[in-house]
């Protein structure tokens, strides 16, 4: 079990960002090397399954935004930088987003974890 570090990081970050600039890094990493890659249904099967669990994290990160978006402007002295619109009705707007985003990565997941049981069943015959 890993301990998860909760204060800022040297640049002042927040560990849950500084976490997730990785993340984006390595999916860009996966990406380039998959693009030079010999074509593997092994390796299609562990990236479908890798990408499966990366959206079920990330439904989960998008579960909580939405808990505490939805709640940042209890006891809080909010204004929108545009000085135009309510910074209520923004974070009701903000939260609604967030919530169809996740709406949209469940779909999304359905879709890799359909794609990762099909590719599950396709090998190479080698020859006799």
């Amino acid at each position: 079990m890993s301990t998860v570090e909760t204060t800022s990081t040297e640049d002042h970050r927040a560990p849950a960002v500084a976490r997730a600039e990785q993340a984006t890094d390595g999916w860009d990493d996966v990406a380039r090397l998959q693009r030079w890659a010999t074509p593997d249904h092994a390796d299609f099967y562990a990236l479908a399954g890798e990408l499966v669990s990366t959206l079920h994290a990330v439904e989960d990160l998008a579960e909580v935004l939405v808990a505490q978006v939805g709640g940042y402007g209890r006891g809080r002295a909010l204004y929108d930088d545009t000085r135009a619109v309510d910074p209520v009705a923004r974070l009701a707007d903000a939260t609604e987003q967030l919530r169809a985003a996740r709406a949209g990565l469940v779909v999304a997941s359905a879709r890799f974890n359909e794609f990762w049981s099909s590719i599950g069943h396709v090998g190479v015959e080698m020859p006799t």
